[in-house]
């Protein structure tokens, strides 16, 4: 009995062991991942050295996933061309079987890439609008910089110029957003590439510099190369060969891989050729043919035609012409499978949002019911309140217009007795008696233009405009701060207002002074309602000094009629 408790706490000890070495084991591997992506945006080359020597066997199927989605991006960063999209598909159905949006975004991409590194740009674009609103949907910025950077590269090279140029500025959007310097220069090297195809060559040689400024700052050779790629193509198109000859050196010296440094080759057998060095341009013109791009291959054939041309060897430029033809063919159908996956990819997305739009469709109405019925009831009250308030204002207005009435008249007979006091100065020196009646005549007027002025303002205080501007005064004044502004439809109440109370002193003044700006109309305006000039600075904002300024700066706008040097007497006098 003793001899089988003994043995079965032995296994029981065996397994306890072996269940904490494979837990560490598991916890080991997934700390790996996660020191590895934490590698992988400054220090890619570090990523794919960690995960080379990785040994993913015994691992489980997430961590696998995990391991072939970060080794596909190392590679990518590092320049790596892709020969196979085994790895790559198991992160792509593991992430798709789990519904994990964001993961699933970036496998496709991968994807996506690794098509395109085969030369299968059809399934690129595919998997690129299958990543698309994933990466939307997870709000992944980076991943969507680096999508529509891709995309329009592929619009680029299918000459659909205008949606690649609008893919191109949405990349550029994020890359500026994230801070970005090495995706921007690719967005605006792109964006160069689209103007120089168009013949714009000074948009495009400006897209070009900004492009190399930013390439040479972040000291990033490959951002260095494809950008001396594009002004030897630039310099190349407007038949300057020894500056595209210049460029391509430049270019070759940073070149990582053999495409880039093929097209290269074939820019720099261009400027040969335009030289008129035929041997040279020949020689790197081949050189440059030694890679699998149908493009560059099409290019290069194309200059060997062009080059025994010139030389007068009609057989060789037929047989060179009969390759490029090859490969226009074999471009047209590529071409015609890229249109055909980005047909199917933009119906694909459309039905997708069209779905959901229908499974929101039925939540969106029952919303929108209950909205209508709560905004029915909401009217209800409120124009109830509407039509109590309407009658209230209706027996205001009744009464202001009663006390504007009085106000005109008032301002009748004060004009009248302006008018008998301007007769009376005409006969002050000759008749002695006068003077007493005409002093008297001149204090009736002063107080009935004191009380007109009281009157006035007494109608202006009970206006919204008028308590809304000693609102913001009163804050301005307990708080030196604060930022609140007199608003443009303010100013236009306020001015109706004092022009309506004052029987038109507004239309007056700028009917009589036409020289002065709607901010001078605003001041004398102020001035008139007795604001003082430090109240006026704050209401506009503006300094003590700058107030003095501007009275100053009115009275020489005024009419030479006006010869006063008193702002106070000329509005006085309106």
């Amino acid at each position: 009995m003793i001899k089988i408790l003994i043995y079965i706490f032995s296994l029981l000890l065996l397994a306890f062991v072996a269940l904490i070495v494979f837990c560490n084991t598991k916890e080991e591997k997934n700390t790996f991942l996660v020191k590895v992506d934490s590698l992988m945006v400054n220090n890619p080359d570090s990523a794919l050295l960690l995960l080379k020597g990785q040994n993913m066997d015994n691992a489980e199927v997430a961590e696998k996933a995990k391991y072939a989605l970060l080794l596909t991006q190392a590679e990518d960063k590092n320049y790596i061309l892709h020969t196979s999209d085994s790895l790559i598909n198991i992160a792509v159905c593991y992430y798709d079987s789990i519904q994990d949006t964001d993961l699933s975004a970036k496998s496709h991409y991968y994807l996506g890439r690794v098509y395109q590194d085969l030369q299968n740009e059809a399934a690129a674009v595919r998997e690129f609008l299958v990543s698309l609103p994933f990466a939307e949907k997870s709000g992944n910025k980076d991943l969507l910089c680096l999508l529509y950077g891709n995309l329009g590269q592929i619009y680029y090279q299918q000459d659909m110029l205008n949606k690649a140029d609008s893919l191109f500025v949405l990349s550029s959007d994020i890359a500026v957003q994230k801070n970005d310097s090495f995706n921007l220069s690719m967005a605006l090297i792109a964006r160069g590439n689209i103007r120089l195809q168009s013949k714009k060559y000074s948009a495009a040689m400006d897209y070009f510099e900004r492009a190399l400024v930013i390439a040479e700052n972040i000291h990033n050779e490959n951002a260095q190369r494809i950008v001396y790629n594009s002004i030897a193509a630039f310099y190349a198109s407007i038949d300057s060969p020894q500056e595209s000859f210049e460029y391509t050196k430049k270019g070759l010296v940073c070149a990582e891989d053999s495409l880039s440094s093929a097209r290269l080759f074939l820019l720099q057998g261009n400027a040969f050729a335009n030289l008129e060095k035929y041997d040279s341009a020949a020689f790197y013109v081949l050189k440059g043919m030694n890679t699998n791009d149908l493009y560059t291959k099409a290019a290069g054939y194309l200059l060997l035609t062009d080059i025994k041309e010139r030389e007068g060897d009609v057989n060789k430029a037929l047989y060179f012409q009969n390759y490029y033809i090859r490969c226009l063919d074999s471009l047209k159908l590529k071409g015609a499978n890229t249109q055909t996956a980005i047909l199917k990819g933009n119906r694909w997305i459309y039905w997708g949002k069209y779905h959901k739009l229908l499974n929101d469709y039925r939540y969106c109405t029952y919303g929108l019911l209950i909205c209508v019925c709560l905004l029915i009831i909401y009217w209800i009250n409120r124009r109830y309140r509407y039509c109590d308030k309407i009658r209230m204002l209706t027996n205001k207005k009744d009464a202001l217009e009663r006390e504007v009435e009085l106000l005109s008249v008032m301002q009748d007979n004060l004009r009248k007795k302006e008018q008998e006091m301007k007769l009376l100065q005409e006969f002050a020196g000759n008749i002695e008696q006068d003077k007493a009646r005409l002093y008297i005549l001149t204090n009736q007027v002063l107080l009935l233009k004191k009380d007109n002025r009281e009157y006035f303002l007494k109608l202006l205080g009970n206006s919204k405009s008028y308590k809304t501007l000693l609102l913001l005064l009163q804050k301005k004044k307990n708080n030196q701060r604060c930022k609140d502004v007199f608003l443009e439809k303010d100013w236009e109440s306020l001015l109706q207002d004092i022009n309506y109370f004052s029987n038109g002193f507004v239309d007056k003044l700028k009917a009589q002074a036409s020289l002065l700006t709607n901010q001078d109309i605003r001041f004398c305006c102020l001035f008139k309602i007795e604001l003082s000039y430090l109240e006026i600075a704050l209401v506009f904002d503006r300094t003590l000094d700058a107030m003095y300024k501007r009275r100053n700066s009115i009275l020489l706008k005024l009419p030479d009629i006006y010869n006063t040097h008193s702002l106070e007497d000329y509005l006085n006098s309106l």
